[in-house]
């Protein structure tokens, strides 16, 4: 993979994309198991929310957004990691590790529960939602302490220049 200054437009477009997409599916979610009990009882999705609708195009989306980053990083390649700490910087690289993983495998396991009629697949979704949710409060954070405690200028690699 090639290393970078920063990171291109699209990378950043698609880190902010996501992260909407990701809250707007948190906010929506309210009515997801309601609705995926009907389904597997019922077979039909006749009366069910039009966040629910929202909600699994909303994943499907994330999804193949997640997939496009991946290989728009794997093509353009990305910043280095800053100079300094080398357990920050191991950190920093399993945190991005585990976000990718999570933003995989969160939608994968909501289509298996919601198109598969895998009950088990719904559990573990709200698990993963759970993870996913602390790990981007510790991303925040960790970009926040970057940049105005280390003060460091991270933040700026992902600014459009």
């Amino acid at each position: 993979m090639k290393t970078r200054e920063s990171y291109s437009k699209l990378q950043i477009a698609l880190h902010w994309l996501i992260f909407v997409l990701f809250a707007v599916n948190y906010i929506v979610s309210d009515d997801m198991g309601r609705a995926l009990r009907q389904v597997q009882e019922t077979g039909g999705m006749d009366n069910v929310a039009p966040t629910v609708r929202v909600h699994v195009l909303v994943g499907i989306a994330i999804l193949a957004l997640t997939v496009i980053r991946l290989l728009v990083k794997f093509v353009q390649g990305a910043p280095a990691q800053p100079e300094g700490n080398a357990l920050l910087n191991k950190l920093a690289k399993l945190g991005h590790m585990a976000l990718y993983v999570l933003l995989v495998l969160l939608p994968l396991s909501g289509l298996m529960a919601w198109f598969g009629g895998v009950r088990e697949a719904g559990e573990v979704h709200e698990v993963l939602v759970n993870l996913t949710l602390a790990l981007i409060i510790v991303h925040a954070a960790a970009a926040l302490f970057h940049q105005f405690v280390l003060k460091d200028n991270l933040m700026a690699r992902m600014r459009p220049r």
